[in-house]
C-alpha cells in the first residue's frame, strides 16, 4: 500500500547558518489510505464518544473531561470475553453495528497504530493490560485476541496481596507519564480480572501563544457574573478552519502539523445546552468537510483539569450495557478455561486530566474494567467423585473416536 506524504508547511529557501547548503525540511504527516474497517472503527468510536457525551453531560457538573477513546478501547477488549446476547450488548453500546468481531478487532489495532504514527511531532501513547486471578486459566483465544489486536500485557496476579493494587497503579502511572496516579483504591477479594487502557497525549500548538501576553481577564460562566481567569492571547491573526452554523461557531485549533486539533463548539451566549443539540456525527462530518479558513486572533483560558468517575456502571447501563453488570451464567463465557461461578463487571473506573497552556496541551486518561466472581453464598467447593469401586477405563482419541487402550480395575491390591 502506498503512503501518501503531504507536506503541511511550505518553507521558502531557509538554510542553517552554519551549514548553508542544508535545507530545513517541513515535518510531514505519515498519511495512508485507511482500510474500510478502520474507517468504520473510527466512526463507531466517534458515535460512542457522542453518545457518551450526551449521557454524561450534566448541567450540575460544569467541568468534565474524559477519554472516550480509552473507554471504547477498554470495553472493546472486554467485549472479546463474551458471546451471544451479551456480546450483542457490547456491539450495540460501542456502535459496532454491521461489523464482524474480526473487523472490530483489526480496526482497533490498525487505527490505533495509525494514530500513534500519523504525526511525528505529537507524543501519543496508547497501552492495554490485563491482570487475572493467578489461580485461573485464561482461554487461549481471548488471550491471543488481546495480545494480537490490543497489544495487551497479560499476567496473573495475586488478588489477595495488598501490594497488587500498586502493580496496577504503577503501570497506569508509567503509561501516563505520572499524570494518573493511585487510580485503583483496592482489589476486592472476589476480583478475577482487570482490563486496563491508558492513553497519553502531548502536543504543541501550531500557533504558539506568547506567555507574556497572558493576563487576568473575565470569563462568564453565567451572563453578568464573571470570574477571573488567566486568558491567553495569540496577539496576531492566524488561520483556523471554521464553520458558522445557525447560532453557533465550530472551529479547530491545530496542533503541530495540523493532523491533530482541538475542536471548539460554542455560541456567543455561552449556552452549552443550545449548542450541544448540534453535536452529532452528521454535523461533525459536515463541519469538517465544509470548514473554511478564517483569520482571527484567538484568546482562550489557560487551564488544568482533573476529572475522575469512580464507577461508570449506571451511565453504561442507561446506554444499553445491562447484563454484564449483573451476575449471569452467560457473562464472560470466553474468559476462563476453568469453571467459575457467575461473573459480572463490578466497576468501570475512569480517570483523566488535561493541561492547556501557551505552548500546547498535555492530557492523559485511564480506564479500568473490574470483573468479579459471585461469592455471596461463600466460595463454591468442587464436587468430589471417588473411584472406590471397580471401574472400566479406556484411552480414546476425540476427533476420530478411536479407542486406543481399554481395561478395568477391580482390585488394585492384586496388581
Amino acid at each position: 500500500m502506498k503512503k501518501l506524504l503531504l507536506p503541511l508547511f511550505s518553507f521558502g529557501a531557509l538554510f542553517f547558518a552554519c551549514v548553508p547548503s542544508e535545507e530545513i525540511k517541513p515535518v510531514e504527516a505519515n498519511l495512508r489510505t485507511l482500510a474500510t474497517y478502520e474507517k468504520e472503527l473510527a466512526n463507531s468510536s466517534t458515535k460512542f464518544a457522542l453518545d457518551l457525551f450526551a449521557q454524561l453531560n450534566d448541567p450540575e457538573e460544569v467541568n468534565q473531561f474524559y477519554s472516550p477513546y480509552s473507554i471504547h478501547q477498554a470495553l472493546s477488549m472486554t467485549m472479546n470475553g463474551n458471546e451471544g446476547e451479551v456480546l450483542q450488548e457490547f456491539v450495540d453500546l460501542l456502535r459496532y453495528e454491521g461489523m464482524s468481531l474480526d473487523d472490530t478487532n483489526r480496526g482497533s489495532k490498525e487505527l490505533t497504530e495509525f494514530l500513534l504514527q500519523v504525526d511525528p511531532k505529537v507524543k501519543l501513547a496508547i497501552a492495554n493490560a490485563i491482570w487475572y486471578k493467578q489461580e485461573y486459566q485464561v482461554q487461549v483465544p481471548f488471550k491471543n485476541s488481546a495480545r494480537e489486536y490490543y497489544n495487551a500485557e497479560i499476567a496473573g496476579l495475586d488478588m489477595l496481596n495488598p501490594n497488587s493494587v500498586n502493580i496496577i497503579n504503577n503501570w497506569i502511572a508509567q503509561k501516563t507519564n505520572d499524570l494518573i496516579k493511585d487510580m485503583l483504591d483496592e482489589i476486592p477479594s472476589d476480583a478475577v480480572m482487570y482490563l486496563v487502557n491508558a492513553i497519553y497525549y502531548k502536543a504543541d500548538w501550531k500557533y504558539q501563544f506568547v506567555a507574556s501576553k497572558t493576563k487576568k481577564e473575565n470569563f462568564y460562566p453565567i451572563p453578568g457574573n464573571p470570574v477571573q481567569v488567566d486568558m491567553m492571547d495569540l496577539d496576531k491573526p492566524s488561520a483556523f478552519r471554521s464553520y458558522f452554523g445557525d447560532g453557533y461557531h465550530y472551529f479547530e485549533i491545530p496542533y503541530s502539523t495540523g493532523q491533530y486539533s482541538m475542536g471548539i463548539l460554542y455560541n456567543p451566549q455561552g449556552d452549552l445546552d443550545q449548542v450541544s443539540q448540534y453535536l452529532n456525527l452528521s454535523n461533525i462530518e459536515l463541519w469538517r468537510k465544509n470548514a473554511s479558513e478564517q483569520n482571527f486572533i484567538l484568546k482562550m483560558p489557560k487551564f488544568k483539569m482533573k476529572y475522575k468517575m469512580a464507577n461508570m456502571k449506571n451511565d453504561l447501563i442507561q446506554m444499553g450495557l445491562v447484563r454484564p453488570f449483573y451476575f449471569h451464567p452467560d457473562n464472560f463465557t470466553k474468559l476462563f478455561s476453568n469453571p467459575t461461578d457467575d461473573l459480572k463487571i463490578s466497576r468501570v473506573i475512569h480517570d483523566a486530566m488535561i493541561e492547556v497552556d501557551e505552548k500546547g496541551s498535555e492530557a492523559a486518561a485511564a480506564t479500568i474494567v473490574e470483573v468479579i466472581e459471585k461469592t455471596s453464598a461463600g466460595p463454591s467447593l468442587p464436587s468430589v467423585v471417588t473411584l472406590d469401586k471397580p471401574f472400566i477405563f479406556f484411552i480414546q482419541e476425540k476427533h476420530s473416536g478411536a479407542i486406543l487402550f481399554m481395561g478395568k480395575l477391580g482390585d488394585p491390591s492384586k496388581l
